[in-house]
This record gives C-alpha cells, sequence and structure tokens, in this order.
C-alpha cells in the first residue's frame, strides 16, 4: 500500500489532482488509516496511470474518462488498467476464480497477486474476500484432500490470501467507542477463512479485533480477554468433535466474564447444544449486520452508560 505523495511520485500527477479525481469522480477508493491517511493499492496506481496516458494519447477530459469507467468497470480487462497478465483474463468472478487457482496451484506468487489486485480495482473488497478468495481457497481444500494437488500447494495458497487479509485487518480504521473482540479457531480446527471473514467484517464496523486464527490452545484465553478488555468472542469450529470442550470453556468463561457476548460460526453448529445454538451465526453477511445491529451497539450504549 502506498501514500499519497508516493503515488503522485509514481504517476507524475498532482497530489491535489488526485483528490480532486477521488473525491469528484471517485476513480479510486484508497483505504483510510485510523488517522485518515489515504493508502493506495498497486491497482490505483495502475489506474492512474492508464488514466493520465488515456488523457495525453487521446485528449481526453477527465469527466469523459470517469464516464467510460463508471460504465464500463465491469467488463474491464487487465489491459486496460495495465495489470501486466496475459490477454483474455476476463472480469467476472468466474473466470478470475478459474485463473487464480492456476496461479496458486502452480506457485505463481506474482500472478497471483496481480490477479487479486485487478479484482480490488473493480470490486469492493469485502466482495472480492466473500466471492474470489473464500471459493478458490475451498476448492483448493478440496484438492488437496482428493489428492490432486499437494499439501505444500496448498499451504502457499492459504498464506498467499493471509497476507491479504492481514493486510487489510491491519490498516482498516478501529473505533475506540466500539467494543474490542478476539477471534480464533479452539485447538484442532485448521479451517479459518470463515473466521477471517467475519473478522473482516468486524473491523470494517471499526472493532479492534485480536485475531489469534487456527488451532489456538484454550488454556489461557480468558486471561487474555481480561488483557485486552475485550467483549466480544467469535469462534469458527467445522469440526463437531470438538463442540464438548468449547462449550464447557464458554460456560467457564461466562461465569468468569459475566456480559461476554459469543458469536459462533462453522459448519459444526448446524446441530449443536442449544446452550451453543442461541450465539450460532449463518455465514450470510446479512445475518452477520443483523449480529452486529442486535448485539454490538446495545454492548457499546451499555459501556457508554457505565
Amino acid at each position: 500500500m502506498y501514500s499519497i505523495k508516493k503515488v503522485s511520485e509514481l504517476t507524475d500527477i498532482p497530489i491535489v489532482t488526485i483528490r480532486a479525481w477521488e473525491n469528484r469522480y471517485q476513480i479510486v477508493t484508497p483505504l483510510r488509516t485510523g488517522g485518515g491517511h489515504r493508502l493506495y493499492s498497486e491497482a490505483d496506481i495502475e489506474t492512474l496511470k492508464w488514466i493520465k496516458a488515456q488523457m495525453e494519447l487521446h485528449q481526453l477530459k477527465i469527466s469523459e474518462i470517469a464516464f467510460q469507467l463508471k460504465n464500463n468497470k465491469t467488463a474491464a480487462t487487465t489491459a486496460d488498467f495495465g495489470v501486466q497478465a496475459e490477454p483474455g483474463m476476463g472480469s467476472s468472478y468466474s473466470e478470475l476464480g478459474e485463473r487464480l487457482y492456476q496461479e496458486l496451484t502452480a506457485l505463481d506468487a506474482v500472478q497471483a497477486h496481480r490477479t487479486i489486485d485487478f479484482a480490488f480495482s473493480i470490486s469492493p473488497f469485502e466482495d472480492v474476500f466473500h466471492r474470489l478468495l473464500a471459493p478458490v481457497l475451498y476448492r483448493i481444500g478440496d484438492a488437496w484432500e482428493s489428492g490432486l494437488i499437494t499439501v505444500a500447494q496448498e499451504h502457499f495458497a492459504s498464506q498467499l490470501v493471509m497476507e491479504r487479509f492481514n493486510q487489510f485487518h491491519r490498516i482498516l480504521p478501529v473505533q475506540a467507542h466500539l467494543p474490542a473482540a478476539i477471534a480464533f479457531c479452539p485447538e484442532g480446527e485448521h479451517h479459518h477463512m470463515g473466521l477471517m471473514l467475519f473478522s473482516l467484517f468486524m473491523r470494517r464496523k471499526g472493532l479492534d479485533v485480536a485475531y489469534l486464527g487456527p488451532n489456538t490452545p484454550l488454556a489461557g484465553l480468558s486471561q487474555l480477554i481480561a488483557l485486552k478488555r475485550a467483549s466480544i468472542v467469535a469462534v469458527s469450529v467445522s469440526d463437531p468433535r470438538l463442540l464438548a470442550k468449547l462449550e464447557a470453556w464458554i460456560e467457564a468463561c461466562r461465569a468468569e466474564h459475566p456480559g461476554i457476548a459469543f458469536v459462533l460460526g462453522g459448519q459444526a453448529f448446524r446441530d449443536c447444544p442449544p446452550s451453543l445454538a442461541e450465539y450460532a451465526r449463518s455465514g450470510d453477511p446479512a445475518d452477520w449486520e443483523s449480529w452486529y445491529q442486535s448485539t454490538v451497539l446495545p454492548i457499546r450504549q451499555r459501556d457508554v452508560r457505565v
């Protein structure tokens, strides 16, 4: 990610011009840090370079180029934005998914990142995670379990996508007035794509999320909750054999931390004990928004009163 000063240097476009194009035409949509500073991706830089070239080569006005981008974004190709990938890469999620799968299984990090950068340039980041990265990782996991690819290929793909997750998780701003959360998969659970997606949702809402990831021992987590002053605990489990131990831990945790809110996701909770079912949520982002409204906002209001 690049600062607006660095982007200006790389594109030879004045800072004031970049800001004007962004504010008036939404040509690029940089992320913002907690301090409000803009952060641009490589795809944003390529877009700005392409715009400048169109203005110089074809004597087009910025308003004309912005109109073209708005109407043709969903049909854009990598050549349009100067992304150095092979010709023929379409912008539909099925096409991008097939290409990304081939690049990841070929251990081609350079092309895989370019494909992901292009996806971020034409879609909101949460859509890219839900509709491109998650399905590709699930497909890679299935291929590994079926013996079609090696464990090394699966690890490579997982780590590359984790890099992109960490990128957003790190820079999304935290709202100090919102409750803190921890997110983990218990020991023995290695599937954490769903947890990553939900953690990104919480981070986008402004929650301070400590992401512990997969295979996290339950011992010591109660002390971590106290240290973090966390009011929310998010847990993802796909293996139902892990539920009994988790249920006992949640009961003990509730006794030690009254008022703490749990949110549980994963296949294991489709048929789980009633004591856990009350916390279970589906993978539907609309259900997550409902959870946020019904759980997080009341916690915020309670903490304000306190």
